[in-house]
C-alpha cells in the first residue's frame, strides 16, 4: 500500500471479510460442536480475564500518575494494555502452533473477550465525558455495540445452534470448513494493512510502558493462573497464554478516534506491539515448550 501496488480501500475490504465473514463462520462452526453447556470452562476464563482487568487497571494507574493523561487518555491507555488482536492474529497463530486443539480454547476466550473489555472501555470512556448519560444509557450503548459486532453475532448464533441439539448440515459443514483455510493466509495480509495505516504517531515512552504490560506482564500473569494456579491442560494453557501475548488491538485506535482522545498513543502502541510480537511470541513459545509442554 506505501508504494500504491494496493489500494487502501482494498485492503480493508480484506479486512473486513476476515472480521465480518471468514472469523465469525470459523467461530460459528466451533461454538456449535463444542461442548460448552454442560461443562462451562470457568477455569480458562479465570486464567485470563482477572488478569487482562488487572492489566487495565495498571495501565490506568500508569497513565494518570506517571504521564499525567486525563481518565479519557487512561482508559484508552489501560485498554492497550490488555485488549489484544485476539481475532486477527491469535486466532492463526494458535492454529499454527497446536492445530486444530487450539481452537477450541481460542474460541472460548474470543466467545467473552470483547464483552468483558471492551464493555469496560465503554463504560470508563462514557463515563469520563461527564455529558449527562446515566447508567442505563451507558449500559444500552454497551449492548448496542455487542449486538452489531460480527464476532458476537457468530458466536452466539453458533451457541443457539448448540443448544438446539441440531448437527450443522453436510453442505454447509463443508462451506464453514472451507472459509477456514481463508482465515490465517487472509488475517495476517489485513495485519500488514494495518502496519502500513497506523505507524508511529508519538508518545513513544508511554507506548513502550503499554507494550511492556501487554507482551511481557500479562502474558507472564496469566501462565502464573493457567499453569500453577488453576492448573490447566498444557494444550490450553499454551492457548491461553498466546492468546494473551497478541500485540494490541485494532479497536483501542477506533475508541481513541471514536472519543476523540489519546489516538497518537493507540496508533504507536498498534505498531510497537505487533512489531515486538515478532520476536516476542517465537520466544513464547519456545519458553513454553522448553518448560516441558509437548506441542
Amino acid at each position: 500500500m506505501k508504494f500504491g501496488w494496493f489500494p487502501q480501500s482494498a485492503a480493508e475490504g480484506v479486512a473486513r471479510f476476515v472480521f465480518d465473514f471468514a472469523i465469525p463462520a470459523l467461530l460459528f462452526r466451533a461454538m456449535a460442536n463444542a461442548n460448552v453447556f454442560s461443562n462451562p470452562p470457568w477455569e480458562l476464563w479465570l486464567a485470563f480475564f482477572p488478569a487482562a482487568l488487572a492489566i487495565y487497571g495498571i495501565g490506568m494507574v500508569i497513565a494518570l500518575s506517571v504521564f499525567k493523561r486525563d481518565f479519557e487518555g487512561a482508559a484508552i491507555t489501560g485498554m492497550g494494555a490488555c485488549y489484544g488482536n485476539t481475532v486477527l492474529l491469535g486466532i492463526p497463530i494458535n492454529l499454527l502452533v497446536l492445530g486444530d486443539a487450539g481452537a477450541l480454547p481460542s474460541f472460548l476466550i474470543i466467545s467473552i473477550h470483547s464483552l468483558i473489555l471492551m464493555s469496560s472501555a465503554t463504560v470508563l470512556l462514557e463515563s469520563g465525558r461527564a455529558d449527562g448519560r446515566g447508567p442505563l444509557a451507558t449500559a444500552m450503548e454497551v449492548l448496542k455495540g455487542m449486538g452489531t459486532n460480527p464476532v458476537v453475532l457468530g458466536l452466539g448464533a453458533g451457541l443457539a445452534w448448540n443448544a438446539s441439539g441440531l448437527s450443522i448440515p453436510s453442505m454447509a459443514d463443508q462451506v464453514l470448513t472451507f472459509m477456514k483455510g481463508a482465515v490465517i493466509p487472509c488475517s495476517l495480509f489485513a495485519l500488514g494493512a494495518t502496519l502500513a495505516r497506523y505507524g508511529i504517531k508519538g508518545r513513544i515512552a508511554q507506548s513502550i510502558v503499554v507494550s511492556i504490560l501487554k507482551l511481557i506482564v500479562m502474558p507472564a500473569f496469566v501462565w502464573v493462573l493457567a499453569a500453577h494456579v488453576l492448573h490447566l491442560d498444557p494444550v490450553w494453557t499454551i492457548a491461553v497464554v498466546l492468546m494473551a501475548a497478541q500485540p494490541a488491538g485494532i479497536n483501542m485506535f477506533l475508541f481513541a478516534n471514536r472519543y476523540g482522545t489519546a489516538e497518537a498513543i493507540a496508533s504507536t502502541t498498534i505498531f510497537v506491539t505487533t512489531l515486538a510480537s515478532m520476536v516476542v511470541l517465537p520466544v513464547l513459545i519456545y519458553l513454553l515448550s522448553s518448560a516441558g509442554t509437548s506441542l
